[in-house]
């Protein structure tokens, strides 16, 4: 049964060449799979994004060596000054973004540091899936553990001593890139702030593929109000941003926690685009 079209003039698709009736039936299909078939449809469509671009390299560089043709890769799917502070592999794998956090998170809890996966990934399993560069996760990690971190990520991914310690010092993020892969991953800081500790203590825990593994997300409603909170900073200029809300809204629709959503909107002053959001989703 095809969805009825919503009336509302206020509704916006997720890209302009999108009929309403058309985006309808794509969302009740992706709503009717489980986290973990949406957790396994964006690591096939992150990891085919990558193997494109590393097709790609090849075929450009064909003539050149195997490390030219890593660089090529690297400057597709990081940003380009990264590309002078890395040691090129001799061989590049391809993982989906699924695959890249579970690396992460096994490390992480191997060394008793709790976190979660939030940003584009989170935003892909309650919403819209799309490719992304960066897996952002939080992490609570303490100033006794950076040794022991530095010790367990290296040498496959590169790590930087005094960003961590920056970063624990700032409550900001600093970056991890794996080596072996091209992934680069942020880890924030988990902080004292309210919010950030509601987050924290909201995580949830979803299997991402049919061997079981799990991982912690921030909920649909964190997701959300982290992702207006980007969107505020960057002025209203991130497009991407505010279409990740949309997705979460559409996807999700009565599921979500709307006292806990407006509660936090005002709370952080983003009352007035969290009622636009939910215009533009209706």
């Amino acid at each position: 049964m095809t969805p009825p079209i919503a009336t509302s003039t206020s509704y916006q698709t997720q890209s302009y060449d999108t009929a309403i009736a058309a985006e309808l039936t794509l969302f009740a299909l992706w709503r009717s799979w489980t986290p973990t078939q949406r957790a396994t449809h964006l690591n096939h469509n992150t990891r085919s994004d990558r193997s494109t671009a590393w097709h790609i390299a090849k075929t450009t560089l064909a003539t050149q060596n195997k490390t030219q043709q890593i660089r090529y890769f690297l400057k597709k799917v990081l940003d380009p000054s990264w590309i002078d502070c890395l040691e090129i592999p001799g061989d590049i794998k391809m993982t989906g973004a699924i695959e890249e956090a579970l690396i992460v998170a096994e490390i992480l809890e191997s060394l008793g540091i709790p976190y979660l996966v939030g940003g584009s990934v989170a935003s892909g399993i309650w919403g819209e899936m799309r490719y992304t560069q960066d897996i952002d996760l939080v992490a609570d990690l303490r100033e006794s553990q950076i040794e022991l971190l530095i010790n367990v990520f290296s040498p496959r991914f590169y790590i930087s001593e005094i960003a961590i310690r920056e970063a624990i010092e700032l409550g900001y993020s600093f970056n991890l890139i794996d080596l072996q892969t091209g992934w680069k991953i942020d880890i924030f800081i988990l902080t004292q702030d309210p919010f950030k500790q509601s987050i924290f203590q909201r995580r949830q825990q979803i299997s991402v593929n049919e061997m079981g593994q799990t991982l912690n997300f921030s909920s649909p409603e964190d997701t959300i109000l982290q992702k207006l909170l980007w969107y505020q900073m960057t002025q209203k200029q991130s497009t991407q941003q505010w279409r990740d809300i949309l997705g979460i809204f559409k996807l999700q629709q009565s599921a979500l926690d709307m006292a806990y959503l407006q509660q936090w909107a005002n709370f952080l002053q983003l009352s007035p685009e969290l009622e636009q959001a939910l215009q533009e989703s209706s």
